[in-house]
């Protein structure tokens, strides 16, 4: 798929968090680590309970996409702080996001979809840059360097991003 094809995307608000929720845990379990729990258990864990605790505070902005009413995937961004932040923290100015993509629509554009669609919003909200972290073994890494994401960071199995808009 491309950008040109049917699919479209809409913003993600405070409703969506279950939305947000999915793409946390779709985005960590990527590879199927074995013994991951269950989303329900895993999304309380604090270090996911911080991606998506209170959605819809400031500096919170997402994008779902769909095709033909079916949903293929979602990115989501948030703000963080010096005391309390993920693993892609670069500043307290700077979101970090998180995407992903159901399995079955995975290879066919949709993630590149998600993250133009996420850095247009970001712009529209006046965010200056972007920031991520991916595991090195993660395919999705390769995509986020042709969409101009550099490296800041890499500590042997993952890799800090950032995106300027």
């Amino acid at each position: 798929m491309s950008k040109n094809s049917s699919m479209s995307a809409r913003p993600l608000g405070p409703a969506d968090i279950g939305v947000v929720q999915w793409a946390l845990y779709t985005a960590v379990s990527w590879n199927d680590p074995p013994g991951i729990p269950p989303i329900a258990q895993a999304i309380e864990h604090p270090d996911m309970l911080r991606y998506h605790d209170g959605w819809g505070r400031r500096g919170d902005f997402g994008v779902a996409a769909y095709v033909d009413g079916e949903f293929l995937g979602a990115a989501f961004a948030r703000l963080f702080t010096d005391d309390d932040h993920g693993h892609g923290y670069v500043d307290d100015e700077t979101p970090e996001l998180g995407v992903a993509v159901v399995s079955s629509h995975r290879g066919h554009g949709v993630g590149r979809y998600l993250m133009e669609e996420l850095a247009e919003e970001a712009r529209r909200v006046g965010c200056a840059r972007l920031s991520l972290s991916v595991n090195n073994p993660n395919p999705a890494k390769g995509l986020y360097e042709s969409l101009g994401y550099e490296l800041i960071d890499d500590d042997g199995e993952s890799s800090l991003m950032v995106l300027e808009l």
